[in-house]
């Protein structure tokens, strides 16, 4: 499109899901975009782990459910209904109070009929844990339902508090099958011919930084990101994945929702 604010730019696109709604929302104001998937999401419906869990789960209902995301928490019910647990499950988790990280999270445990007990404002597991960890918890159970990553250090802190943690992983982020995209994206920010890139989960942040890092140029990537290419991360947990990497200032924008992240990294180039 010409004559947008973003007319002679180009941005890098990180994200597998929607990123073609993300690249025309770009395209719209003028931007050429750039797209290096950094990860894969793979439902793990077969996963011993997440079936061995989920029956944990039925055989012991928890105290307190912590959801991360709307398409886990889907994802899970799905894989629990393929092992004929589905109901078992949800009349197990309806015993327990309900802390989701954000609206899709809410969203997806709302349908499935378990109330909301609290939701995290800023939309930060990190939340759901301090909030929990206000309770009194020696011999409770809290189940942590990630997001494609572990989360040692919420396990450590209920765990020194006295509860029981089971961690439920309805999917992984792994890189992509083909790394030639985001090693050609990594190639791009790191010679400036990118006005920005683009994240929507943390994994992607550290995937793109270990496939940078296989070619030597973490460093040369992360002093991009530290100079004129911007760092968009669509919320404050993605965010903190790339202050992790040593990105200091990453774009958020105030809700965590990819137009407004489209519409913060044009205020910012432009």
């Amino acid at each position: 499109m010409d004559g947008g604010p973003l007319q002679g730019l180009t941005v890098g696109i990180t994200a597998e899901r929607r990123a073609a709604e993300q690249a025309d929302l770009f395209h719209r104001r003028g931007a050429a975009t750039l797209h290096g998937p950094t990860l894969r999401i793979e439902p793990a419906p077969d996963d011993e782990a997440l079936r061995a869990a989920t029956f944990q789960v039925v055989e012991q209902p928890p105290d307190y459910l912590l959801a991360s995301t709307g398409f886990g928490m889907r994802t899970w019910f799905s894989a629990a209904e393929g092992w004929g647990a589905r109901d078992a499950l949800l009349e197990a988790l309806r015993r327990s109070k309900v802390a989701n990280r954000g609206a899709k999270a809410a969203s997806a445990n709302t349908a499935a009929g378990l109330a909301e007990w609290y939701r995290a404002p800023e939309e930060r597991f990190e939340e759901l844990v301090d909030r929990v960890l206000e309770e009194p918890l020696d011999g409770c159970r809290v189940v942590l339902q990630l997001h494609g990553c572990p989360m040692p250090r919420s396990v450590a802190r209920l765990e020194a508090a006295g509860a029981s943690v089971i961690e439920v992983d309805a999917y992984s982020s792994r890189l992509p099958t083909d790394t030639g995209p985001a090693e050609a994206l990594v190639d791009a920010a790191c010679e400036h011919r990118l006005a920005a890139v683009t994240f929507t989960t943390a994994p992607a942040v550290h995937n793109l930084f270990a496939i940078a890092t296989r070619s030597g140029r973490a460093d040369d990537l992360r002093q991009a990101f530290n100079g004129p290419v911007v760092a968009g991360c669509v919320g404050p947990v993605c965010a903190e994945g790339a202050i992790e990497e040593g990105i200091t200032a990453p774009v958020v924008p105030d809700r965590a929702r990819l137009v407004p992240l489209v519409e913060a990294v044009t205020d910012k180039l432009s």
